[in-house]
């Protein structure tokens, strides 16, 4: 029945380091089949064909019955049957994989194989001038307050896409059209599938080869996919002679349960931890960790532990974070430390900027240092953040009408605020941003929502930044809310003063139908400006200009604002992306 064969050109493409075994392929066709149904309909190992145009190759088949419940029920004993098959072509220096119903075969033959380079696949045919016609991107953020991933499609995306979407993305899938020929190529799996009527075996082959000249071939030519940034392996970053220089640790999702009473953390002892010791432990774990070889120190302190590397992963070990279990209803007790080197959820830095790592994956963007001045052209320090003492300097007095003079919510207010006609403080309960000020006068209205971060001390380190760009990004959806959206949030709250205080949250604006015109006037003009405003006193614009300099140049600074430009610059380019001009207020 070998000529009887009719199959997509949808493979997936290895180098082959030496020839498989036949031990290997036996090994790993009895492995996949353990749950066939009576005997094999195909089972050929290491056949040696040559095609009708000459190309010479090995062939590895199976294919058997196998029983499954049908996907659209659970937990019953009815079945449907089907057939499974697995191709394996050996053409002297690589491997073609074809499937169907089976899991990761390549699995099988690590030994054997190694993945084609990642820009291989991506620049495919990119000398021959092709058309992006779908992509899907994967946002190369450290911050889980973005949209993670996201499709695009158009009948050519060339020249459509923004570089600003590109080179923070990485392109997981993209289909592309070479003359009338239709490709979609997914690099993380090395496939490659051709838009194309079935083929039988000789023509299948063909193709693969060919194919596979192509990906060996292939150069960087592709302008379209040379925007994005790309995806590299924690090992070949070290291998590079980078380090790891500083760790930062996300335990929002956690804190937030022990807060709320769903969970409780006890120390390996059996004692639950006690308010105070909560506080110190999350507030703590708030600073980078900066690392030193495989010491991990903090504030100058040296921890008990160690972080180590693989091929892709971090792994970090602490002994207080592997003593602190956490306890939830329903739930299987965890360590925190457990729970960090399972969910992944810190990211890390290198002494260079060029390199990030983030919930399990690394990656590169090359064009980070050169975009050094952009960056510190959105920090505005010409407003007065001196002698402020709090954010906004609670408990308040009953009888208080204004925020306090030394409050960083009064110098937003009197100084940002007061360029524009209306003002609103959101802050608590379902807030959208501290404030929102609208500017409904000038002929291009503007509306600017604004959130505001306040420290004791002036600190440049990424855990208090990371708090108000987390926030910020969390509400950037809405920066587009529907004018509804502004009523519910009018009717709700705004029309009240703030908390137990005479401090009225809308200031400029007397009514609904006062603000619903400011609202109306920003909304229908087309060239209105959405800006997302941080206001963060405790960065000094010279200090941080002068480190960053320092990258530009060529030079190392410390790690923390290497975390601080990605940081930066994730904000920047998810508030291009929104449409919304990005501003930081800080001192200078």
């Amino acid at each position: 029945m070998i000529g009887n064969l009719s199959l997509s050109k949808n493979v997936q493409f290895y180098k082959l380091k030496k020839a498989l075994t036949k031990k290997s392929i036996e090994d790993t066709f009895k492995e996949i089949s353990k749950e066939r149904i009576g005997n094999y309909l195909f089972n050929d190992v290491k056949i040696e064909h040559t095609t009708t145009t000459g190309n010479k190759i090995v062939y590895s088949l199976a294919s058997y019955k196998i029983e499954i419940e049908p996907s659209f029920l659970e937990g019953t004993s009815i079945k449907e049957q089907k057939y499974a098959f697995l191709l394996v072509i050996e053409c002297n220096d690589a491997l073609a994989i074809l499937k169907k119903h089976v899991e990761s075969p390549e699995d099988y033959f690590t030994n054997f194989i190694a993945e084609f380079e990642y820009e291989r696949f991506c620049h495919f045919h990119g000398d021959k001038n092709p058309e992006y016609e779908r992509v899907t991107m994967r946002n190369m953020s450290i911050s889980n307050a973005v949209i993670r991933s996201r499709s695009l499609e158009a009948k050519s995306l060339n020249g459509i896409l923004s570089s600003n979407s590109s080179s923070r993305s990485i392109p997981s899938n993209f289909r592309m059209k070479v003359g009338e020929d239709s490709y979609t190529l997914t690099p993380s799996t090395s496939r490659v599938s051709h838009r194309d009527k079935k083929s039988e075996l000789d023509g299948l082959i063909d193709w693969i080869i060919e194919v596979k000249e192509e990906i060996k071939i292939t150069t960087n030519q592709s302008e379209f996919l040379s925007n994005f940034a790309s995806p590299i392996c924690l090992k070949d970053i070290i291998d590079l002679g980078h380090q790891v220089v500083a760790i930062l640790i996300d335990l929002n999702e956690i804190e937030a349960k022990v807060l709320n009473g769903s969970a409780t953390l006890i120390k390996s002892g059996g004692s639950q931890l006690s308010g105070m010791e909560i506080n110190k432990l999350f507030n703590q774990l708030k600073s980078p960790i900066l690392v030193d070889g495989n010491l991990l120190k903090m504030k100058g302190t040296t921890l008990a532990g160690k972080i180590s590397y693989s091929k892709n992963l971090i792994t970090i070990r602490n002994k207080i974070l592997d003593s602190i279990s956490v306890v939830e209803n329903g739930l299987e007790t965890y360590t925190i430390g457990r729970y960090l080197n399972k969910e992944k959820t810190f990211s890390a830095v290198f002494d260079s900027p060029n390199y990030s790592y983030y919930s399990k994956s690394c990656f590169e963007d090359k064009h980070l240092t050169n975009n050094i001045q952009s960056i510190l052209n959105i920090f505005n320090d010409s407003y007065n953040f001196t002698d402020i003492l709090s954010e906004k300097e609670k408990p308040h007095a009953a009888n208080l009408d204004r925020f306090p003079d030394r409050s960083l919510f009064r110098k937003v207010e009197d100084q940002y605020c007061a360029n524009y006609n209306i003002f609103i403080c959101d802050d608590m309960n379902d807030e959208w941003a501290d404030h929102i000020a609208i500017d409904s006068n000038s002929a291009i209205p503007s509306i600017s929502f604004i959130h505001s971060k306040f420290t004791k001390k002036d600190t440049h380190g990424a855990s208090a930044f990371h708090d108000v760009v987390a926030q910020a990004l969390k509400n950037i959806g809405r920066t587009q809310a529907e004018k509804q959206l502004f009523k519910n949030k009018y009717d709700n709250e705004w029309h009240k003063n703030y908390e137990n205080t005479n401090i009225s949250r809308v200031t400029g604006a007397q009514n609904w139908q006062d603000l619903e015109v400011a609202i109306d006037a920003v909304n229908q003009n087309p060239n209105s400006i959405k800006k997302i405003v941080l206001a963060t006193p405790f960065i000094s614009k010279a200090t941080l200009a002068a480190e960053l300099n320092k990258l530009a140049s060529g030079q190392k600074c410390k790690p923390h604002y290497i975390q601080l430009i990605w940081l930066i610059n994730t904000f920047i380019s998810s508030c291009k992306d929104f449409g919304v001009q990005a501003h930081i207020l800080c001192k200078p």
